[in-house]
């Protein structure tokens, strides 16, 4: 991936109340959707990525690891981090994600943490799987 490429794709906002690491998660989800990112496309490294947009390593190194985890992206060994080949990211909504992104803000806003966030989120995925 070109450092043009990257330019294109991501916009890093240090002023936006939303932490540089999910910048990247989104930045790179939306890229997936537009076709900007194509699945099996090798990403740059994470020190390159930080340079490119001036961000400490750990900042990309943290957003790859969650989207590893979410099965947006996945690490191979001697290549670097590629799209996955099946992704999911362009089969949400609008209307999903637009009620994801309120949902997170009403939750930031009642001061809960990324962790009780995502607690709650299980909660709730728990309490319908016990339901069937």
């Amino acid at each position: 991936m070109s450092i043009d490429l990257i330019h294109a794709i991501y916009t890093i906002n240090t002023q936006a109340s939303s932490a540089l690491y999910r910048q990247v998660m989104e930045q790179t989800k939306q890229g997936i959707r537009a076709g900007l990112l194509q699945p099996g496309q090798q990403l740059p490294s994470v020190r390159v990525m930080a340079s490119s947009l001036q961000v400490n390593p750990m900042t990309i190194s943290k957003a790859y690891s969650q989207l590893e985890q979410q099965g947006v992206l996945e690490k191979r060994k001697g290549i670097g981090m590629l799209v996955t080949e099946q992704h999911n990211i362009s089969n949400y909504s609008d209307a999903l994600l637009t009620q994801r992104d309120q949902f997170v803000t009403l939750a930031k806003q009642q001061k809960l943490s990324d962790d009780a966030i995502i607690t709650l989120v299980q909660d709730a995925l728990s309490a319908l799987s016990n339901r069937t």
